[in-house]
């Protein structure tokens, strides 16, 4: 069986998960605003920064499993980048190999995009580790972001989780009918699944429709989370965000 239904918003356990969605995203986003305009060479100040995610995450260690899986699916993209920048900066050439050549000036760029890319996504993997979709999407609407996006999302996680179901149904028939491992028939099979797929969900998506306006949906959601603020949470947020921007503007000074 491959069914995985839509993850529950199980009782909060650490303090993170316990805190408001609408603290967490823009602390997230002042993290993220404050390392990527780190001017080059400051690793010192980068360094801090990974020093108070690290605490972050030992003072909630219930979540670092799933920090760990989160992190590690966006990991590979961050690694295909940081190899491929030092192949496109101009500067001294260090390293060459018939048309191909690795520059100084792309080593540089390199680390600094990856350490850069590396902090902001462990800050968005702790988030998305201590909140779950569901209160994800309610902190979102609190925040006043449009309606239209938050549906969109909204319906782009369910749909991951309908849709694998179909996924691994058309895979496991494909097994069973002994197509092989390699060669063409393989591909010709994948992209045959690929388009089933794609028609299974276009059929589902005006069936779901279909049920939704039948039921009186017109584009608000219902939220079962209705979040209060409190003064020890606002605290915690203003002294994180504090905290973050006081170090970039005393680097920048």
């Amino acid at each position: 069986m491959h069914e995985k239904p839509l993850t529950l918003a199980a009782p909060p356990q650490v303090f993170l998960e316990r805190l408001d969605p609408r603290i967490k995203l823009p602390c997230l986003l002042v993290w993220a605003i404050c390392i990527v305009t780190v001017p080059p060479g400051r690793f010192t100040l980068l360094s801090i920064y990974a020093l108070i995610l690290l605490l972050l995450l030992l003072s909630n260690l219930k979540l670092l499993g799933k920090f760990a899986r989160r992190f590690g699916a966006a990991l590979p993209f961050v690694v295909i980048l940081t190899c491929l920048l030092p192949f496109f900066s101009q500067g001294r050439t260090v390293w060459s190999y018939g048309p191909l050549e690795i520059t100084e000036q792309g080593l540089w760029t390199a680390q600094r995009v990856a350490t850069a890319a590396t902090l902001c996504v462990a800050g968005m993997a702790l988030v998305w580790a201590s909140t779950s979709e569901s209160r994800l999407l309610a902190g979102l609407r609190g925040l006043a972001v449009p309606a239209t996006l938050v549906n969109v999302l909204a319906f782009m996680l369910r749909y991951l989780y309908v849709l694998r179901p179909e996924l691994h149904r058309l895979t496991d028939a494909r097994a069973l009918r002994a197509i092989g491992d390699h060669g063409p028939g393989r591909l010709r099979s994948g992209a045959n699944i690929v388009g089933a797929l794609f028609l299974r969900a276009h059929d589902r998506a005006e069936r779901v429709a279909d049920a939704m306006v039948s039921r009186g949906f017109a584009g608000q959601r219902r939220d079962i989370y209705h979040y209060h603020w409190h003064a020890h949470e606002l605290v915690a947020g203003i002294v994180f965000a504090g905290l973050i921007v006081a170090l970039r503007w005393i680097v920048q000074g």
